[in-house]
């Protein structure tokens, strides 16, 4: 007879760990960043913007290497303790010793008021003054040493609201990237003073004179990359650790919760299993979310030294800030600079196994067959990522045989679906019955449009007759909200310009505003930009300005949402986002002169295209009255997102934008430097949507 019906508790009657693994990318992806910068490491972006776009993986903590002088026994997790015993008096534990304070495995207590282990100039960039930087005596009065600037804008209140005295640790969980500074009271008594200078590296000038001197020796040491991937199943976890290995030797899987014969392979339905195993399984399947493939991958560049003897802490072996012993801190710096540059080079060739692999079509059958598990459970994620149609068939109600259907994919914007055009040659029914299958696979999705006209107008929208709704409940208006990485926007698909493909950037961007920076944000649309920049980090002010009167109101019924919104993990909650996000209506070019020069620290650019003018063909001047009209606006080591678009030959380098970008910088008398070229997403073919992201480095007196 024929085979017994699956339990309820089959597996193909669960939702496959493909779901569950990617809410927990979701979840992970959308915490704020916990470090002190608030931010992901500069030279860890690309990596961790090329892993993240992989439906595979997701990155929960980086370091792109640093550099820093530190006292005590070198041992992250301990905690900066004051001494004061009228602190500790009310936190004894037990034993008498007070609750927290670290010990050794002598049980030896850490008691001075630097704490067992504080770190001190902690620097992500190459020493250009050694002198300064090795400089023990004036660690007090200089904190940063001509190292990374101490953010001080919101990073005080941040640490005030931690145990007096104590100083964060900027311990990193999933999701908060690492890029930790230990602030201790005398530099927070200095960001204190100094509030409202925003991250420009100068001298912090403390009002005490004493020398610092330390309790205990003085080391100097050296952090090469680290980074740590989860994977959704063992072969990725291989994949990635294959690629990882030729630039560096220190890759494994640090967590294996699970097993492939577990999660990763579903019976067929005509298996004769017993109620009890299925559900068994079924439990093991879906308890803490799926199995966890934990990769960790380190570099091998490592420096640890001592700068000063137990005898005397506070004088420097090798450099005591004279002429005679300086060239010993130059060849300090260049201990430390050369693997700083050997690390760099590591983590490039990284990025660049990563691009290939995701550009090989024989390495994507593993998130073609995540997306089609998705489609087959009914369950997606929609946040921001086009859902495929191979695979799908078109059923002949006369013949047995099955067809592939016309179209490849379609974006999903909240709960409606948009196809780019209607297929050719298909008659209203069979389109009727596309738009319903599309329904069918995915329950989130309520109504089917297609799009019947080009992007070919100055907001880029379709027009109020260039949609047409092929499936679900009439609606008189295209309007729908969308979520990404816990934010909503509401989106008037008839009217403005969204892309769903281009949650990725988005993130990206977020991922690099640091604490208390004011940001810009030009062609603002219905914001998501602005919206998760807002939500995501601590920056201090984010202003958004947009022409399209439509945008805008969408723009500002998503900035009422935001209050409301539990799930924003900045400062202040859902109401503080509201307060920090400015909306400006009105042309961008009539705007922009109104603001303060050297009033931003970030510009963000995603321009529409401009017809002919843009492009490999175009006349390449497109967007340099708005690069003009912004450049003056930016404090110096600003960095902007340059948004254009080039042919597929002019990548990686992008010479016809650099040298537009470059030609704009010297009219207005300013030197920058590029930072990166990022592919953002295809307009047509062979032509691409790419980002530059160039940074202010001074102002030009030739």
């Amino acid at each position: 007879g024929p085979p017994p019906s699956p339990p309820p508790s089959h597996p193909n009657n669960q939702p496959h760990h493909t779901t569950h693994f990617q809410t927990r990318k979701t979840n992970c992806l959308s915490k704020r960043d916990k470090s002190s910068a608030g931010r992901i490491d500069p030279r860890a972006v690309d990596i961790c913007a090329a892993i993240n776009e992989r439906r595979e993986y997701y990155t929960t903590s980086s370091c792109s290497g640093r550099c820093f002088m530190y006292v005590g026994d070198g041992i992250k997790s301990w905690h900066s303790i004051s001494s004061d015993s009228s602190e500790n008096e009310d936190v004894k534990g037990a034993s008498g010793v007070p609750e927290g304070l670290a010990t050794t495995q002598n049980n030896h207590v850490s008691t001075g008021k630097l704490g067992f282990f504080q770190r001190y100039r902690v620097n992500h960039d190459l020493i250009h003054e050694p002198a300064r930087y090795f400089n023990i005596s004036t660690i007090k009065e200089d904190p940063t040493g001509g190292g990374d600037p101490i953010p001080t804008v919101g990073q005080y209140d941040y640490f005030k609201s931690t145990a007096k005295g104590n100083v964060a640790n900027g311990e990193c969980e999933e999701g908060g990237h690492e890029n930790t500074y230990d602030l201790g009271k005398d530099e927070l008594n200095g960001i204190e003073q100094l509030n409202g200078s925003i991250g420009n590296g100068n001298n912090v000038e403390n009002e005490s004179t004493v020398p610092f001197v330390p309790a205990t020796p003085l080391w100097l040491r050296y952090e090469p990359f680290i980074l740590h991937v989860m994977c959704q199943s063992l072969n990725a976890a291989s994949k990635l650790m294959n690629l990882a290995r030729p630039s560096f030797k220190n890759v494994g899987l640090t967590t294996w919760s699970g097993s492939e014969k577990d999660y990763d392979v579903i019976p067929n339905t005509d298996d004769v299993v017993s109620p009890d195993d299925y559900q068994q399984k079924s439990n093991k399947q879906c308890k803490g979310g799926g199995p966890r493939y934990l990769v960790a991958i380190w570099g091998d560049e490592g420096l640890d030294m001592p700068l000063s003897l137990p005898t005397s802490p506070g004088v420097g072996i090798f450099y005591n800030g004279d002429e005679i012993t300086e060239k010993n801190a130059e060849w300090l710096a260049q201990l430390v600079n050369e693997r700083h540059v050997r690390n760099w080079r590591k983590i490039e060739r990284f990025v660049e196994a990563m691009r290939e692999f995701h550009n090989m079509e024989e390495t994507d059958d593993l998130a073609h067959a995540d997306i089609e598990a998705d489609e087959n459970d009914g369950v997606g994620d929609y946040d921001g990522v086009n859902q495929s149609l191979d695979g799908m068939t078109n059923y002949n109600n006369n013949s047995k045989s099955k067809s592939k259907l016309p179209i490849r994919s379609y974006d999903v914007v909240g709960d409606v679906a948009v196809l780019n055009s209607l297929p050719e040659n298909f008659s209203e029914q069979s389109i009727q019955q596309l738009g319903e299958t599309i329904l069918s696979r995915n329950k989130g999705i309520k109504i089917c449009l297609a799009r019947t006209t080009s992007l070919s107008t100055t907001d880029r929208s379709p027009g109020s007759s260039g949609l047409v709704q092929i499936a679900g409940p009439k609606r008189a208006q295209f309007i729908t909200s969308h979520y990404e990485y816990g934010v909503k926007c509401v989106v008037d698909l008839s009217h403005t310009f969204f892309s769903p493909r281009m949650a990725p950037e988005r993130l990206r961007l977020s991922q690099q505003v640091a604490r208390g920076e004011r940001v810009l944000v030009v062609f603002a649309g219905v914001g998501m930009e602005a919206l998760q920049i807002v939500a995501r980090t601590e920056a201090r002010e984010v202003f958004a300005i947009e022409k399209n009167e439509v945008a805008v109101e969408c723009l500002r019924r998503a900035k009422r949402m935001l209050e409301r919104n539990k799930t924003v993990t900045c400062p202040g909650g859902g109401k503080g986002a509201m307060e920090r996000l400015h909306i400006v209506e009105g042309d961008a070019l009539d705007i922009l002169p109104t603001f303060e020069c050297g009033s931003f620290d970030r510009i963000v650019a995603p321009r529409p295209k401009e017809g002919s003018s843009d492009g490999d063909l175009g006349t390449g001047d497109a967007g340099t009255a708005f690069l003009s009209a912004m450049l003056p606006l930016l404090k110096l080591k600003g960095e902007v997102h340059w948004y254009d678009f080039a042919a597929d030959h002019e990548l990686p380098t992008c010479e016809r934008t650099r040298e537009t970008v470059q030609r704009v910088c010297d009219k207005c008398g300013l030197d920058m430097e590029v930072i990166r070229v990022a592919k953002v997403g295809s307009v047509a073919k062979r032509q691409l949507r790419i980002c530059m992201d160039f940074r202010i480095t001074g102002i030009n007196k030739t």
